[in-house]
């Protein structure tokens, strides 16, 4: 149990070192950060902004989920708005005006059936669907179109494809959040910290190319 608990912190910790690492790109090439790259650039300041109350503000053992529910708010609107300033350049993007209450809608949902106490897996799992199939949009009409000289040199390649493998990787962990942590807290800590930890991971690399290849917009 000592080792598994172990693990466990040591996951987490990779996790929030590694979360560290969009934003200090996104600085370093902070002259460059405009327009459809803003409002990611943002989340990364929102996400970091949650851990540090989360990990050095709250006091240990306390339940802290209820900030986590206004971060799942916070990062739909924002990668929204994200994909509203890429697709408005091509087509009407009012599909993802109309999604915005849906999401609102499930939130509230949410809310009046779980509470604040425990994960917003209605949320997170809607949250997710929608931006897998944001994401998928992306790419059909980006190899469609060709709009893009060069599709690997565009920052834009790399938020997306950060912001579906992180969403699809992560999505039946969160549709049965509630669940697995009423059935087995114990295990079901160790096995989000190591799928989500990966996922996060590899989420932030990506991120972190797309802030680097800003210039080459």
């Amino acid at each position: 149990m000592a080792n598994e608990r172990n693990i466990f912190y040591i996951l987490i910790f990779i996790s929030a070192i590694i979360s560290v690492m969009p934003l200090v790109v996104a600085v370093f090439k902070l002259k460059y950060i405009r327009g459809v790259l803003l409002p990611i650039f943002l989340l990364t300041l929102s996400s970091l902004l949650t851990e540090g109350i989360t990990k050095y503000l709250i006091t240990p053992g306390q339940n802290n989920l209820e900030l986590y529910h206004i971060y799942t708010i916070i990062e739909f609107i924002l990668i929204s708005l994200f994909y509203i300033l890429f697709f408005r350049k091509y087509f009407n993007s009012i599909l993802i005006s109309l999604l915005i209450p849906v999401f609102f809608l499930a939130a509230y949902i949410d809310y009046k059936l779980n509470g604040l106490k425990s994960m917003d897996n209605f949320s997170t799992s809607l949250e997710s669907i929608i931006f897998i199939f944001y994401s998928i949009s992306f790419f059909y009409y980006a190899l469609k179109n060709l709009i893009f000289e060069n599709l690997l040199s565009t920052p834009l390649f790399w938020l997306n494809t950060a912001i579906l493998i992180y969403f699809s990787g992560n999505l039946i962990l969160f549709v049965f959040s509630n669940y697995m942590a009423q059935t087995d807290p114990v295990k079901y800590g160790i096995l989000w910290a190591v799928i989500h930890t990966f996922f996060n991971v590899l989420y932030n690399v990506l991120l972190s190319v797309g802030f680097w290849k800003a210039k080459n917009r």
